[in-house]
C-alpha cells in the first residue's frame, strides 16, 4: 500500500485519522508509514512539515516527513521509543498550520518572483532554498548583475501580481510530454509523473513550472513579497527575500529599528542617510586629524626616550603611555630600536594591562621571555626574537612582569 497524500486533494487538511502500515526503526525512533497523511513530505525546496501524531491518549511529535518518490509512502520520524508503534495500530496525525502555511506562501511566492525574473529579465532560477530567516533565489543573467532599479521593479510587479488574486492551479500528467501542453519556463525532462503549477490563466499563466510543493489556492494568499538584498554568488545574483508573515514579521522590526535611529538623531526617518552620511564625514575628518597628531605625538615620544636612554646608559628601558594603542606603541618602539642598538625595550600599557617588548640585543629574545615570565603573573602572549606583546588580567601582574625584565640589565 502507498500513503494516500491528503495534501494533494486538500491543501488546507490539518488533521486526518489514519493507520499505521509499517514501522521501522530510526536511531532508536519509531519511523512510521501510514495509509494516508495530511503531512508534506521534504520536497521540491520546500521543507517537510512538523506535528504530532497521536495514538489514544499519548502525542509523539514528528519531526520531519519524507518519502522515496511522488507515489511511495510517506514516512513520518517520531520522538516515540522503538517499540511504541506497529503496523495497524490507529492514529491521529496533526500538522503545525502556521509552519505549512508560512511555507505555502514563500514556496508560491519563490514561484512568482522566479517567474517575474524570467519574464522581465530573461532570468533564470539554479537554485532555491527556504530557511529559517529568509528564502533565496540564483538568478543566472548571463553574469550580469540586477540593478536596484530592476530589484524595485520585479518586487513592485510580483506584488501587484499577489495582490491581484490570481488562481494557483496543481495539474497531474502521466508522462513530462504530456505536461507540455502548458507554457512552463523552465523544461526539466523526466521519467514519471509530473505536477505543473501555474498561477492565473492555464492558457496564458503569470507563472507555470513543474513543482511537487504545496501551494495556496489564491496568490492574494502569499500576503506580501518583500526582497531584502542580492548580491553575486558564483556569476549570479542570489536574492535574498520573504513572503507574507515572515516578511511582514522583518517589515516591522526593521521600521521599528529606523524608528529608534531617527530618534537619536532628531530627524525624520527620510533624513537618516543623509544625517548617517554627514556624521561619516565627520568621523573621517576626526579620524584624519587623530592620525596627525598620534604621528606627532609618536615623533615626539621616540625624541623623548632616545635622549632617556642614552643619558642614562640603560640596556633596558621601559615606557608607559596610555594615549598611544599598542599598534602604534609597536611602531614606535621599532623607529627607537633601529636607533638605538643592543637595547630592550619595554612599552607599557597600563588601561589595557598589555605591553610590548622589543629588542635590538642578540641575548634577549622577546618571545621566549614572554613564554618564561608570563605565566608568573597570570599573563599570556607570545611573539618572536626581536618583538612580542604580553597580556595580564591586571596592572599589579603587568607591573611585576615589568620588574623582572627590568632587572635584565
Amino acid at each position: 500500500m502507498r500513503t494516500k497524500r491528503i495534501y494533494r486533494e486538500d491543501r488546507y487538511a490539518a488533521v486526518c485519522e489514519a493507520e499505521i502500515t509499517e514501522v521501522r526503526d530510526k536511531d532508536g525512533f519509531d519511523l512510521i508509514a501510514c495509509d494516508q497523511s495530511v503531512f508534506y513530505p521534504e520536497g521540491g525546496g520546500q521543507p517537510s512539515d512538523i506535528g504530532t501524531v497521536s495514538l489514544g491518549e499519548k502525542v509523539y511529535e514528528v519531526s520531519h516527513a519524507s518519502d522515496e518518490s511522488i507515489d511511495s509512502d510517506v514516512w513520518h520520524l517520531t520522538d516515540a521509543p522503538a517499540g511504541t508503534f506497529k503496523a495497524g495500530d490507529k492514529v491521529s496525525l496533526s500538522i503545525d498550520y502556521d509552519f505549512r502555511f508560512r511555507n505555502m506562501q514563500r514556496h508560491l511566492g519563490e514561484h512568482m518572483l522566479s517567474g517575474t525574473m524570467d519574464t522581465l529579465f530573461d532570468g533564470v532560477n539554479k537554485g532555491f532554498h527556504i530557511g529559517d530567516d529568509y528564502v533565496t533565489i540564483d538568478i543566472d543573467l548571463g553574469g550580469r548583475m540586477l540593478t536596484e532599479d530592476e530589484l524595485d521593479l520585479a518586487e513592485r510587479t510580483v506584488n501587484e501580481a499577489i495582490w491581484a488574486d490570481l488562481p494557483v492551479s496543481i495539474e497531474w500528467f502521466d508522462t513530462y510530454e504530456d505536461s507540455l501542453v502548458r507554457p512552463v519556463r523552465k523544461q526539466v525532462p523526466h521519467d514519471g509523473k509530473v505536477s505543473i503549477v501555474s498561477v492565473g490563466d492555464l492558457e496564458d499563466p503569470y507563472d507555470c513550472i513543474a513543482c511537487c510543493g504545496v501551494h495556496p489556492e489564491r496568490s492574494s494568499e502569499v500576503g506580501l513579497l518583500s526582497i531584502y538584498k542580492c548580491e553575486s554568488n558564483k556569476g549570479m545574483n542570489r536574492i535574498y527575500f520573504d513572503c507574507g508573515a515572515c516578511a511582514m514579521d522583518k517589515l516591522t522590526t526593521d521600521s521599528h529599528i529606523l524608528r529608534d535611529i531617527a530618534a537619536g538623531y532628531s530627524c525624520s526617518n527620510t533624513d537618516v542617510p543623509s544625517r548617517m552620511q554627514a556624521e561619516a564625514e565627520s568621523n573621517a575628518a576626526i579620524r584624519a586629524r587623530l592620525a596627525d597628531m598620534t604621528a606627532y605625538v609618536k615623533e615626539a615620544e621616540k625624541e623623548v626616550i632616545i635622549n632617556e636612554v642614552k643619558s642614562s646608559g640603560a640596556r633596558v628601558h621601559s615606557y608607559s603611555s596610555d594615549i598611544l594603542s599598542l599598534d602604534d606603541m609597536l611602531k614606535l618602539g621599532f623607529d627607537v630600536i633601529h636607533e638605538i642598538s643592543g637595547l630592550l625595550l619595554i612599552m607599557i600599557s597600563p588601561e589595557a594591562s598589555s605591553c610590548v617588548i622589543l629588542s635590538s640585543r642578540e641575548d634577549a629574545k622577546c618571545g621566549a621571555l614572554v613564554k618564561e615570565h608570563a605565566q608568573k603573573f597570570n599573563g599570556r602572549g607570545g611573539g618572536r626574537d626581536d618583538n612580542a606583546c604580553a597580556m595580564f588580567t591586571s596592572k599589579e601582574d603587568l607591573d611585576g612582569f615589568a620588574s623582572v625584565l627590568l632587572s635584565l640589565q
